[in-house]
């Protein structure tokens, strides 16, 4: 029975490795939507947004166009385990001070990386990734 439990523990620590092993790479914009300050959804396709993500090792770094003009970047840690993506940010052009933190709900699946960030069991973000590499 100690040896079944050991076993357990054992495969849980290698599949959380995995989960942060799957999403190092590069990672296309593909869907999503942002509550904004009305609390209206806004499609990130109606903007014309695109972005690219980078992550390698334990940091991450993006940058957004809305159609030909600069929006957004960003860079910092992150962590992902559980079924949890947390991006700490350390630079940022968008007004955060270093140390925000972000945290998403996250699955991989086949190249695609589904993310969902909420606030007072609201959701305020949610983004489709596609593997690029």
């Amino acid at each position: 029975m100690k040896k079944f439990f050991v076993f357990l523990l054992f495969s849980a620590i290698l599949s959380m490795d995995a989960m942060a092993s799957d999403v190092e790479g590069v990672w296309e914009l593909v869907a999503g939507e942002y509550r904004n300050e009305h609390g209206e959804m806004i499609a990130y396709e109606s903007l014309g947004l695109k972005s690219l993500k980078i992550i390698s090792g334990s940091y991450f770094s993006f940058t957004s166009m809305k159609a030909d003009a600069f929006w957004a970047s960003g860079s910092g840690t992150y962590t992902f385990s559980g079924g949890q993506y947390v991006e700490e940010l350390t630079f940022n052009s968008f007004g955060e001070k270093p140390g925000a933190r972000f945290t998403f709900v996250a699955e991989i699946d086949e190249g695609v990386w589904r993310n969902s960030r909420w606030e007072d069991d609201v959701r305020v973000e949610y983004e489709v990734w596609q593997r690029v590499e």
